[in-house]
């Protein structure tokens, strides 16, 4: 076969802005397990304003991830109004720059504000429900931890079944915030929503699916739309509520599966904590 040689020259211009990660917190109401805490994290990023794109050329992201700010600040919410704390602190994290490579995400994970042995789970939201009710829920990464034990518990007292990953070929597992936390040993799950739609056929959840995806997923199209129905949302975000409030007040705390990936980097992690405090006079 011949082979042909192309020469180019490209031009580059980069820019470094500082973008910064949003963090609240929710103290426990238990003397000792206070100093443990539940992550709650959202994006609260997109990919801005494209000045070449002709026409409409803003970013919204209203789905991705407008939507998941809006549950965590519901679930935050929710916290804030119980009677009684949650044993556990509550951690609230809006991250930056996840469209841009996981980054507001991976800077927490290396300069974490709480220590990460002490950071007991990490329930992400990313892109929520606004297509209605479903049957079913797909937390992403349950099945590789001790979670989730505690998410079917709470979504069969909800009448709610758990589905695997609806597109595992899409790696979706290692492409949001909940990935550099499970990295550094936190177990971590993406609250995903259910494909079974109340009231449609199986392929009424694909279709849509697909359209989401083609027409306004990453681009200026990613608007509100008045035709959003709001109670599958509330329905993700409630069940993401009571995991956390049951993960925040468990004797036990989530462990990794044996064997799992990231195993590992969470027996490190709790082994150096020990070791520090044994090393303390």
């Amino acid at each position: 076969l011949p082979i042909c040689i192309v020469e180019t020259t490209l031009k580059t211009v980069s820019h470094r802005v500082q973008s910064p990660n949003v963090v609240g917190i929710l103290r426990g109401g238990d003397p000792a397990l206070k100093n443990e805490y539940v992550v709650v994290s959202a994006h609260w990023d997109h990919l801005g304003i494209r000045p070449q794109v002709a026409g409409d050329n803003i970013y919204n992201g209203a789905v991705d991830n407008a939507t998941g700010v809006a549950g965590m600040l519901a679930i935050a919410k929710a916290f804030q109004s119980l009677n009684t704390k949650p044993k556990r602190s509550i951690l609230f994290i809006a991250t930056t720059a996840e469209e841009q490579g996981l980054l507001g995400a991976e800077f927490y994970a290396r300069h974490p504000l709480v220590p990460l042995a002490r950071t007991v789970a990490n329930i992400n939201l990313d892109s929520m429900n606004v297509l209605g009710q479903t049957t079913d829920i797909a937390p992403l990464g349950a099945e590789r931890s001790t979670l989730g034990k505690v998410i079917e518990a709470v979504a069969g007292e909800n009448q709610v079944t758990i589905s695997p990953d609806a597109h595992p070929e899409q790696g979706l597992f290692y492409r949001s915030d909940h990935f550099p936390f499970a990295k550094v040993g936190v177990p971590a799950v993406n609250f995903e929503p259910g494909s079974n739609f109340v009231g449609h056929s199986a392929e009424w959840g694909k279709e849509k699916f697909k359209d989401y995806n083609e027409n306004r997923y990453h681009q200026p199209t990613d608007e509100y739309s008045p035709n959003w129905d709001f109670s599958g949302m509330v329905q993700q975000a409630r069940l993401a509520f009571w995991v956390a409030l049951r993960v925040a007040n468990a004797d036990e705390t989530p462990q990794w599966n044996k064997g799992d990936e990231f195993e590992r980097a969470r027996l490190q992690s709790l082994s150096q904590t020990q070791s520090t405090n044994q090393n303390r006079p």
